[in-house]
């Protein structure tokens, strides 16, 4: 090919290109895949801000008593008599939903006659109708009602699929209350919510081996995409970041660990696995700037997914997924996150002395902060700006015809608190719109004194 063929192929790829930016701009929208500022300036690497991180901010008493608390809690579907959640305002929920109008993948209307189906499968009457431990052999959905299908508000509301509640774990403890009348669903608890799950990917769990799970060494998986291999090195499963598996021996380069698998019968068997020790680490991780990195990184510039759809995360999943490895426990949820310590109110203040407070009062990579609707986690400043690490969906920008539209982001980003500044922003930044913090480690100061 000559210099001249080159040079016409360049010409012809940027008018191509100004084309579809003339086109947008003529739409009031700017191109679908543009890279806000903040994302284009910013080092998009956790390890730039791991170095505000102090050490020894969390002493051993600390460590030990968020320890303590997350064992309580992820282990709770397996221990007590009581319901964990609110199951009586669950099935009020499926009811709600149930009589409304949804739409489906093909963007037209869930018909009636489906609702009436899935009414009759869920036995809602009949709820809950049992109370087993219980644990998840595969990744899977939580779901609202027992469906894969998505439903939507609107046509267009791609990827807010109403049913989709969280993901669970390889390995998460849970407690199945119910069974589909089709058999092919259970309706579980997990420590902090509860919804149906595939009964392929769960199976119930006796009271000794769940007990050996608890007591025994652990590790936890580090990576995203990570391979568990059979004892022939034949790939089992693929999980990600925060999976517990129980560890029974080290082997070179190698964890021998444990993972549940369905069995024919009533109850899982245990399957010996291994795990590369560049996936995983012994649990928890201490909390020093190298692991905060390692596991920020992970989690840096990874798909936005609704309710954890497609193994994917949102905001509050982004956050969970951070501390999980280091045994810090935090619920599902933006709202619940933000309220599991005491957390200190923003509202009412003008955006100049919400960023000072936060930029005073906040401690790097242990600071929640919060608006309706999406949570953020505090990495530090630079110059007069606070910076987050977050999953985002997308920022409400004017169309310069008096409306606005979402101007998409779907990934998890280190931003200021005004993302998109350099665009015309729609009034209500994520920077006027913040309401809360909370600092983690205040959640164990008393008992660290």
């Amino acid at each position: 090919m000559t210099i001249y063929s080159f040079k016409l192929i360049f010409i012809c790829l940027i008018s191509v290109t100004l084309l579809a930016c003339s086109a947008s701009e003529k739409k009031g929208q700017i191109p679908i895949d543009y890279e806000i500022a903040d994302v284009r300036n910013l080092p998009q690497d956790i390890e730039a801000y791991a170095s505000s991180f102090r050490d020894d901010y969390l002493g051993k008493t600390c460590r030990d008593s968020f320890l303590i608390e997350f064992k309580g809690k992820y282990y709770a579907p397996w221990s007590g008599s009581s319901s964990i959640t609110d199951i009586a305002r669950s099935v009020t929920t499926m009811r709600e939903h149930l009589q409304k109008d949804w739409y489906g993948e093909n963007k037209r209307r869930v018909l009636k006659s489906d609702l009436e189906a899935l009414s009759i499968n869920c036995d809602l009457e009949h709820i809950p109708s049992m109370k087993r431990p219980a644990i998840v052999t595969s990744p899977t959905d939580l779901r609202v009602l027992p469906i894969s299908k998505p439903f939507f508000e609107n046509a267009d509301n791609f990827p807010f699929d109403a049913l989709q509640n969280a993901s669970l774990k390889l390995n998460e403890p849970i407690r199945v209350r119910h069974v589909s009348r089709d058999g092919l669903w259970v309706f579980v608890e997990t420590a902090d919510t509860n919804g149906w799950v595939l009964s392929r990917d769960v199976g119930y769990i006796h009271d000794r081996l769940a007990q050996k799970w608890i007591d025994d060494e652990q590790i936890v998986i580090v990576k995203d995409s990570t391979l568990i291999r059979d004892k022939s090195g034949t790939a089992f499963h693929m999980t990600n970041v925060g999976t517990i598996c129980p560890l029974v021996a080290e082997e070179g380069d190698a964890y021998e660990i444990l993972i549940a698998v369905n069995a024919r019968r009533d109850y899982v068997r245990v399957m010996k696995a291994k795990v590369s020790k560049e996936m995983a680490e012994r649990f928890p991780l201490k909390t020093v700037r190298e692991s905060v990195a390692l596991v920020g990184n992970e989690l840096i510039d990874k798909p936005y997914g609704w309710g954890e759809k497609y193994q994917d995360r949102d905001c509050s999943a982004m956050i969970r997924d951070f501390y999980l490895p280091f045994g810090i426990w935090l619920p599902r949820g933006s709202y619940n996150q933000i309220n599991s310590g005491k957390k200190i109110s923003l509202a009412g203040l003008s955006s100049s002395e919400k960023e000072r407070l936060i930029k005073e009062k906040g401690v790097p990579f242990l600071t929640l902060v919060y608006l309706k609707g999406h949570i953020m986690l505090y990495v530090g400043s630079r110059g007069d700006r606070a910076l987050m690490f977050h999953n985002i969906w997308g920022i409400n920008v004017r169309n310069g015809k008096g409306g606005e539209y979402k101007q998409i982001i779907g990934k998890s980003i280190v931003s200021s608190l005004i993302p998109g500044s350099e665009l015309n922003l729609a009034p209500g930044s994520i920077l006027e719109r913040v309401s809360s913090m909370l600092v983690l480690g205040d959640r164990c100061a008393k008992a660290s004194q």
